[in-house]
């Protein structure tokens, strides 16, 4: 006895699974598993079946019948058997610890050859044996099978699995507080061109040691191109930071898409005066928690080894730091974990931490 995975189209109308079953039977095939899917070619019904010698004759014969002339007859192991609503729960419940593993869960869940994570390009997916599922803005996880193609049926329970677990991203709300530990109210608003004087203000009151920090270069302000980085929805999200009740802002917070996918880059510039009194780590936690919604499974900051408040603050929140050539440093956060660990939770005024959102 063998296990197969018989997929065929069916006709829409009352007993058209009706011959299929009756094929099968007669050739000895004991039907112990059956979903319906839908796709452009009608209804699709999957059906493992336990035969008895090979299936090919079975196969042959529904072929015959299938109003699209296509059946499929693929090996199936034992724990392929049984309810795909149950697998699904069990690979949603795997995720919320490591989103990182989103590919090998989808390919679980649609029984794929293989998956990865992927920046989308055009032309990259043939629709028949690869499936694009997106993630989040110029991310996706890309979905191979060669034995037969996906329907719409696993493209919905593909796009389910990732909303189960990695919230879908929308618009930046105009304005959030967030506190610090000591209570200290911020504004957080996404950057917009018209802020262009405000923004170059804000480094001009920042010492050279502090653009230094944060540029890696003499940038004594934004130029033209730089401001237009920051708006780019395209790049990432770029916040200013304002005292509450305040107008100038007083620090930057970025979280960028990087050509890793899966990984954001985040960085931050805060004025001097500003400094110590918690907005860079307010800044971290707001950002890891906007890297979570979008889905990423790791956000990377890069500085120096002069830079000890950066690299106390990711310390602080888990990050692993490893020296990279010249005085450079690369800083790792793991985004489930830190969230895990706290970066989620609610803050004094009860309200959920800087929950903004990407671009959709």
């Amino acid at each position: 006895m063998s296990l197969w995975r018989v997929r065929t189209a069916v006709e829409d109308r009352p007993g058209g699974l009706s011959g299929v079953v009756n094929t099968l039977a007669e050739h000895g095939g004991n039907i112990v598993g059956l979903s319906v899917h839908t796709d452009v070619r009608g209804v699709v019904d999957e059906l493992v079946v336990d035969f008895p010698r090979s299936p090919d004759a079975a196969v042959r014969e529904l072929s015959g019948q299938c109003p699209a002339g296509t059946v499929t007859a693929v090996a199936a192991r034992r724990r392929e058997v049984g309810d795909d609503v149950t697998r699904a729960l069990l690979l949603t419940a795997r995720l919320r610890s490591h989103p990182n593993r989103l590919p090998g869960a989808l390919a679980e869940l649609l029984l794929a050859d293989g998956a990865r994570w992927t920046n989308p390009a055009p032309g990259e997916v043939d629709r028949g044996t690869s499936m694009l599922v997106p993630v989040g803005p110029l991310r996706g996880v890309l979905v191979n099978r060669e034995s037969h193609p996906f329907t719409w049926t696993e493209a919905s329970r593909a796009d389910a699995l990732v909303r189960s677990v990695m919230p879908s991203a929308g618009p930046v709300p105009a304005d959030r507080v967030v506190r610090t530990a000591e209570g200290l109210g911020l504004g957080l608003g996404q950057v917009h061109e018209s802020e262009a004087a405000a923004l170059r203000a804000l480094h001009r009151r920042c010492s050279p040691g502090t653009l230094r920090n944060r540029y890696f270069a003499g940038v004594s302000e934004p130029g033209a191109h730089m401001l237009r980085v920051f708006c780019d929805a395209e790049r990432g999200l770029t916040v200013a930071v304002r005292p509450h009740g305040q107008e100038e802002p007083v620090a930057l917070g970025h979280l960028m898409y990087t050509l890793d996918p899966g990984v954001g880059e985040i960085a931050f510039l805060v004025e001097d005066a500003w400094q110590g009194r918690g907005v860079g780590t307010a800044l971290t936690r707001a950002l890891t928690v906007v890297a979570a919604d979008w889905g990423l499974a790791e956000v990377r900051a890069e500085t120096t080894l002069a830079n000890t408040a950066m690299l106390r603050i990711m310390r602080r929140f888990g990050a692993s730091v490893q020296a990279r050539e010249g005085a450079y440093v690369h800083a790792r956060l793991p985004v489930a974990e830190a969230v895990q660990g706290g970066l989620g939770a609610r803050n004094r005024n009860g309200g959920q931490v800087a929950r903004l959102m990407g671009p959709g």
